[in-house]
Parts: C-alpha cells; structure tokens; sequence
C-alpha cells in the first residue's frame, strides 16, 4: 500500500514540475518569456486624450502610444533575455539570432479597449524569427503577405 501511494506522490509531483516549467517567466516589468511557445510579450497601456473628437480617435492615438511603448519593452528584454537565458535560446537560433530580432516585427497578441478611449495591448514577439507570427494557442504560423506587396508577375 506506501509503494502505491508513494508512487503517487511521485507521479503527482512530476506533473507539478512540468507545469511549472512550462510557465512564462517574467523578464521585466511588463514583460514575460514563454520559451514553450517562443515568444516574448509585452503589456502596456495608454489612456485615452481628454479632449478628442470621438473615442474611435482616441482609441487610435492611445493604441499608436501603448503599442510603440510595448515595443520599447521588447527592446529592453531582448538585451536581458539574451544575457540571462543563453541555453533556452539555441531552439530559436542561438543568442546571436534573436538578438537581432525587430520589435517592430511584433503582432498583436490581445488588446483591451476602455469605454473612454484607453487601451490595453498585448505584444507578441515571436523567438523563432520575423517570417513567422504568433497564433492564440502560442504556436507559430507562417506570416501571410499583405495583398498589395506583391509584384505583377505573381497574378
């Protein structure tokens, strides 16, 4: 009977440590790394102008500010996380790659709209490279080419 119930603790405590590490960790403030994923987000917000026309206008300019300072988030992680996190980055290419990644190749993960204009936005930076953009489920999916990028020859 205490070989079972001690090989139940043990099953019991394996799964709580691959729970554990399968969950981001915080590099920063606003900023999380979810190596099982691949992808670094960052959380900032705005609030909405006082006096603008509308809260559609609003929501524009607060959204263009929330999202430039998530990427000045990103910026500051990758510094951290290619310092701090050399061996979980060799999936991705190895420190050197995604030191050269470009927060500006970020999608937007998630985002919140307040009823006065402000706005919550979840940035997502995907580890594996910037031909790639992150899904709901945190698997990433090839990047489809807008529809004017293309030349003449391809239709």
């Amino acid at each position: 009977m205490r070989r079972i119930v001690g090989g139940l603790g043990l099953l019991a405590g394996s799964m709580v440590c691959a729970v554990a590490a399968e969950k981001p960790e915080s590099i920063s403030s606003g900023v999380s790394a979810d190596f099982a994923a691949g992808k670094l987000v960052a959380v900032a917000s705005c609030s909405a102008d006082l006096y603008p026309p509308s809260a559609e206008v609003a929501r524009l300019k607060a959204e263009r500010v929330a999202r430039s300072r998530a990427e000045d988030k990103l910026r500051k992680a990758l510094t951290v996380v290619v310092r701090d996190h050399k061996a979980k980055l060799v999936r991705f290419g190895g420190a050197e790659r995604v030191a050269k990644l470009d927060p500006q190749t970020a999608v937007i993960e998630r985002i919140d709209y307040g009823a006065t204009g402000g706005v919550v936005l979840w940035l997502a930076l995907p580890l594996a490279g910037t031909k790639e953009r992150v899904k709901e489920g945190g698997a990433a999916e090839p990047a489809v080419p807008d529809a004017g990028t293309g030349s003449g020859e391809e239709q």
